[in-house]
């Protein structure tokens, strides 16, 4: 899901050119754009029955962007944490340099009767509250996946029904997890003074894993419907040519039932995201939410906080057999002697090469492009996530 920083960022860039562009003589800057400066930014849901994070950022004036300057100010020390109806606490276990506050709660056994609210002490002395609610019912769901080989994409799909006709409003956030391999397996590997051959006949640095959240905002409404079922709701589609489907992939997707007027702020939003900031596509003040800064009125804050039980669910494929994204030639290797002289290697390796094989018979090391050895190179890591199937290959 496209998060509140990233909508403002693109919602501030659509909406100043369009009003110069409508104005034949003098560019309007809504005043209440250009100064949306230093207002707090809450995303995330409360959940009962699971992990869930609250992120708080703060915003930047328009100047900012169109100067270039699109550093995203992380609330990182605030106190945040949820509060029910009794009164109890609930404190997050962690937080990320991204401002992010990491909550789970559940194992404490949250009474389901009770409402719930998020609490943010600001830094600056404010205290922001999101309204009291109850949490919702979420339906099950279940997961699967299409290749289609005439369109050449891979299509999940999401499926949910709810016999009680009770959830209506749906949001989805998922975050998909792959493996890939480098285009050269190497069992050598230049440690700055030499050319050392690899433990174990493992390949050096060959097999990595990235991961990447959602960023569209994912919504569907049952309300208009004789049943409260979804079928077959396309979430995620991947081209057969990207490198997340040539080894294996994990999504990991999850569904939270909103309240409707929660439903209608992420509507709009999305509108506000999809539509190129339309004349008549609500403006920021109609998105602020339910964050209320209660120590002082007039000051604004921005984010609707949910509680929900939200449901997750993983969805493993192995992708082997898909025909995988076009790799770039390679050129010849080049050789270097075992008994070359260390700043040789050192140059041949700061014009983006890497050794992959030994000879010793023949007395060289062969080398050739890093890009196409060191899986780091196309923005993943070699450490194996914690989820990551026994089955499948670690290195």
């Amino acid at each position: 899901m496209i998060t509140l920083m990233k909508y403002l960022v693109k919602l501030m860039g659509m909406i100043i050119p369009a009003v110069i562009a409508v104005s034949c003589i003098v560019p309007y800057e809504p005043e209440e754009l250009v100064n949306m400066e230093d207002i707090i930014v809450v995303e995330g849901n409360i959940s009962l029955t699971g992990p869930f994070t609250i992120r708080v950022s703060r915003s930047a004036p328009i100047s900012t962007f169109q100067s270039g300057q699109r550093t995203v100010k992380y609330e990182r020390n605030a106190r945040v944490y949820v509060r029910d109806s009794h009164g109890d606490l609930y404190q997050p276990y962690n937080r990320t340099a991204e401002g992010e506050y990491l909550f789970d709660f559940s194992a404490q056994g949250p009474d389901q009767e009770l409402e719930y609210q998020l609490v943010v002490e600001s830094l600056d002395g404010n205290t922001y509250e999101s309204d009291m609610r109850k949490a919702r019912h979420s339906s099950n769901m279940e997961l699967h996946y299409v290749v289609d080989t005439l369109a050449e994409k891979m299509t999940i799909y999401v499926n949910s029904y709810d016999v009680t006709d009770q959830s209506k409003h749906y949001n989805w956030k998922f975050t998909e997890t792959w493996d890939y391999v480098s285009q050269l397996a190497a069992y050598t590997f230049f440690d700055v003074f030499e050319v050392k051959s690899t433990e174990n006949k493992r390949p050096w640095n060959h097999r990595c894993w990235n991961s990447q959240q959602s960023f569209e905002i994912l919504l569907e409404e049952t309300s208009a419907l004789a049943e409260d079922r979804i079928r077959n709701l396309e979430i995620h589609s991947i081209n057969f040519r990207d490198i997340r489907i040539t080894q294996h992939y994990i999504i990991e997707v999850t569904q939270t039932v909103l309240d409707s007027d929660a439903y209608n702020y992420l509507e709009n939003m999305r509108k506000n995201s999809n539509d190129i900031g339309e004349l008549f596509s609500p403006q920021p003040n109609e998105i602020s939410g339910n964050i209320r800064c209660v120590t002082d009125p007039d000051t604004r804050a921005i984010g609707f906080v949910s509680v929900c039980n939200s449901v997750t669910k993983r969805l493993l494929i192995d992708c082997k057999g898909l025909p995988g994204y076009v790799r770039e030639p390679m050129p010849e290797d080049t050789l270097m002697s075992l008994k070359a002289d260390i700043s040789s290697l050192i140059d041949l390796h700061s014009m983006g090469y890497s050794p992959h094989m030994i000879d010793a018979l023949m007395g060289v090391s062969h080398w050739n492009l890093t890009r196409c050895i060191d899986c780091r190179s196309k923005g993943g890591t070699p450490v194996v996530p914690v989820f990551w199937p026994v089955e499948w290959p670690w290195f």
